[in-house]
């Protein structure tokens, strides 16, 4: 790998004509604030940049990570080791058929949402205050109010690990809570195409307003430092998802803190982090949480907050 290593800067340079970043701190592009340097980062602006940096990568067994906006992400106190690729393809359209979009995996979800009322098409009102991209968002099957991205996906463009660009359908992603097909395969996602419903420009709006309203009452504001949700949701034995935040108040969270993180006081499922907290502090946070629930409830909570460690890849 060192010799690999070594040339591998050059021969990306020699296939794309933009230079690898060198030794970037992680934690600019961390919601949590939180990350030490990688040894190389990328910012991927278009399809092509995209799906040959990785395809290098991979040709050359030469570890990476791709990220959109940086939320739901934890990056490691040492940074990582090899190429983190930042997915910035950004752009979304009407496609013929008069209620679908196609939308780039770099597209923010505010600018989407922004489209939809633009457009008069509803369905997406619920991911109304949602950060991260949309790749982040079908990857993790993000969703409020009893919706979810992946409802009103029709079909996507993806890189598979054959390095051949495919489309798919929705069933392809096995969608389920919080999750899709996304986080065991590592296709990377180019693009969506959504399928919504012609709507009221007022009407969307409304519901975006009241929606927005409801999150500004439980979650941080934007300018702390959090990443969302740390934890999903459990099913109880009858099969019921109830809150996590309903066990995390009964054991004490909200006056819990290691280090530099703590737990929000307006919601005890976020974590929340001050200047100079590390991942560690968040994650030794996470662990007595999870400990206390399950010591009390007999209930296993799982991280919906990705942690990335700085020897892990892609590959």
């Amino acid at each position: 790998m060192g010799q690999k290593k070594a040339d591998f800067p050059a021969h990306f340079f020699a296939n794309i004509g933009k230079p690898l970043q060198k030794f970037i701190p992680l934690r600019d592009y961390s919601n949590f604030k939180i990350g030490g340097k990688a040894d190389y980062f990328f910012n991927a602006s278009s399809i092509m940049e995209l799906v040959v940096s990785v395809s290098l990568a991979r040709e050359h067994s030469f570890p990476y990570y791709i990220i959109g906006g940086g939320y739901n992400l934890l990056f490691d106190d040492d940074g990582f080791r090899g190429i983190i690729i930042k997915n910035s393809v950004k752009g979304v359209r009407r496609k013929e058929k008069k209620t679908e979009i196609q939308t780039f995996a770099g597209t923010s979800l505010s600018h989407l949402i922004q489209f939809t009322i633009k457009e008069e098409l509803s369905g997406l009102e619920f991911l109304a205050g949602i950060p991260g991209t949309i790749g982040g968002a079908i990857f993790g099957n993000a969703g409020a109010f009893e919706q979810s991205t992946g409802d009103y996906l029709k079909e996507a463009e993806l890189l598979d690990r054959k390095g051949e660009q495919i489309t798919v359908n929705r069933d392809y992603f096995k969608f389920s809570y919080r999750q899709s097909i996304l986080n065991k395969k590592h296709d990377v996602l180019l693009s969506a195409t959504f399928k919504l419903i012609n709507g009221e420009k007022e009407r969307i709006k409304a519901r975006i307003e009241e929606n927005l309203e409801k999150r500004k009452k439980k979650h941080p504001p934007q300018d702390i430092a959090c990443a969302g949700s740390y934890f999903k949701n459990p099913v109880l034995p009858d099969g019921k998802r109830t809150p996590a935040a309903t066990f995390l108040e009964k054991v004490g969270a909200k006056h819990l803190t290691k280090g530099g993180a703590s737990v929000y006081p307006g919601h005890s499922n976020f974590i929340i982090t001050q200047e100079g907290a590390s991942a560690r502090d968040v994650i030794d946070l996470a662990q007595e949480l999870k400990k206390r629930v399950k010591e009390r409830f007999n209930i296993e909570l799982e991280e919906e907050v990705i942690f990335l460690p700085a020897d892990s890849s892609l590959l």
